[in-house]
């Protein structure tokens, strides 16, 4: 009985071959699109110290806290670009955070947090600058 199906309808099952092998393969293409940028949080540090990117192209901030007691926290914020990260990291813990810059520029990432009387992190070095290119041309 297969055969005389395959005989009759060949267009629709190489059609929904195709079909079952796309939603198959779905998130690996989504997947390869997306650059993962590790980010480390510790020492009043953060490395990189630069990120480069495009607008437009959305990568994936790996933010990982190396402190074992001191949390820390990542900024970037800037409206104009698209970009409002405000996110706690605590102390040996990982982070995910997606950005997708819009706007060509520079802006500063940095840690927000300050003990009392201190400096704050940020002060301290715990900073860093995204430079956002312009879109490369399809």
């Amino acid at each position: 009985m297969n055969r005389i199906l395959a005989g009759q309808y060949p267009t629709a099952l190489i059609l929904a071959a195709l079909f079952a092998g796309l939603l198959l393969n779905a998130p690996r293409l989504q997947a390869a699109t997306v650059r993962n940028i590790p980010v480390m949080l510790g020492d009043y540090r953060i490395m990189p110290d630069s990120i480069t990117v495009q607008a437009g192209e959305t990568v994936q901030l790996e933010l990982t806290n190396t402190d074992s007691l001191t949390p820390h926290n990542f900024t970037l914020q800037e409206a104009t670009a698209g970009l409002d990260v405000d996110v706690d990291v605590s102390a040996g813990k990982t982070e995910i955070v997606d950005i997708t810059p819009l706007q060509p520029g520079t802006y500063q990432y940095f840690c927000n947090k300050k003990l009392l009387f201190m400096k704050s992190h940020r002060e301290r070095g715990m900073e860093g600058t995204l430079t956002v290119t312009p879109a490369a041309p399809e």
